[in-house]
């Protein structure tokens, strides 16, 4: 009887221990899953970098090439089930509130991190899933060195786990029509107004001086 109920007690005891591991093991994965966003210079406009990407209809593509007009930019990875779908969700949000004229020449980048799975096949198979392979989207990958650049200069973290997951920042960037960072929304289901409303300034601001 004695060792029964030791054999209880130490059941019972590693028992306790391994769901509260598990439990201190989601809480890390969960605070893993958010990175907060790094800080940006002002001033420093975004469309002086030389990097190319390529898009998920196998264009290529500079930010550049959208100079002169606002840029909505997300990064985020097709691997993702949880948080980046509501990244592209609440971008969609962003992008969907703007006036029909506005739409027209708002151009939106959903650049993926995960250089090495997310092609240009596997990103135009996202697109259509989520039935954003419309005009005006774009989709995009690229070398890994371009990459990192890219989200040094808009402020976002990433960081690869062994399991092949991304820890990141949940971020939002509106670009101006000269490639500057004017406007960043950080966190999930966040306000989009004050972002509308800049993209509608910049946009009417664009056509004017046309």
């Amino acid at each position: 009887m004695r060792s029964v109920f030791i054999y209880l007690i130490l059941f019972a005891v590693l028992g306790f221990v391994e769901v509260n591991g598990q439990d201190m093991h989601h809480q890390h994965d969960h605070k893993q899953e958010a990175l907060k966003a790094g800080e940006v210079q002002s001033g420093h406009s975004l469309y002086h970098l030389n990097n190319q990407f390529i898009t998920h209809r196998n264009e290529k593509v500079k930010l550049s090439d959208f100079a002169g007009e606002p840029v909505i930019v997300v990064m985020f990875y097709g691997n993702c089930t949880q948080v980046c779908p509501i990244l592209i969700q609440n971008s969609w949000r962003l992008y969907s509130s703007l006036s029909e004229s506005t739409r027209e020449t708002v151009n939106v980048l959903a650049v993926s991190f995960d250089t090495e799975n997310d092609s240009p096949e596997v990103l135009a198979e996202y697109a259509k899933d989520e039935q954003l392979d419309i005009s005006g989207w774009h989709f995009v990958t690229g070398k890994d060195t371009d990459i990192r650049m890219l989200a040094m200069m808009l402020g976002v973290k990433y960081q690869k786990d062994s399991g092949g997951e991304f820890a990141h920042s949940n971020l939002i960037t509106v670009l101006d029509a000269e490639g500057n960072v004017a406007k960043r929304v950080e966190g999930l289901n966040q306000p989009m107004d004050e972002a509308a409303l800049l993209i509608e300034s910049v946009s009417k601001n664009s056509d004017e001086t046309k």
